[in-house]
């Protein structure tokens, strides 16, 4: 009976550590770089972009999905914004409420100030 308790314990505890680790991490964090990607052609005429978004703990290079379209304009950098983290993808949102969806390609941990 101690072996169904412990294993049903143990089972329930990755469930939810899993979910822990799954859930999105939402950040206010400050643009600290764009940079174009890339290049255009016929196939793919929309430009992507690297986000370069510095938050308290981490600084995070996020690259537009391909085929979107983006208004580097809307986004300023030096500018806060709200970052969303949720595994390998992230959620740029301005103070403006314009959105864009991007992929985590860089991941630096931030220094300490001294």
């Amino acid at each position: 009976m101690t072996f169904r308790k412990t294993s049903g314990l143990c089972l329930a505890s990755a469930l939810f550590s899993t979910v822990a680790l799954a859930a999105s991490l939402i950040q206010t964090a400050t643009l600290k770089d764009l940079k174009t990607v890339g290049s255009t052609d016929k196939k793919q005429k929309h430009q992507q972009y690297d986000f370069v978004i510095d938050t308290t703990s981490n600084e995070y290079v996020c690259r537009s999905k391909l085929g979107n379209t983006v208004k580097p304009t809307q986004f300023v950098v030096g500018s806060t914004l709200q970052f969303k983290v949720s595994g390998q993808n992230g959620e740029a949102k301005n103070s403006a409420g314009n959105t864009v969806k991007c992929g985590i390609v860089r991941v630096a941990a931030t220094p300490a100030p001294q």
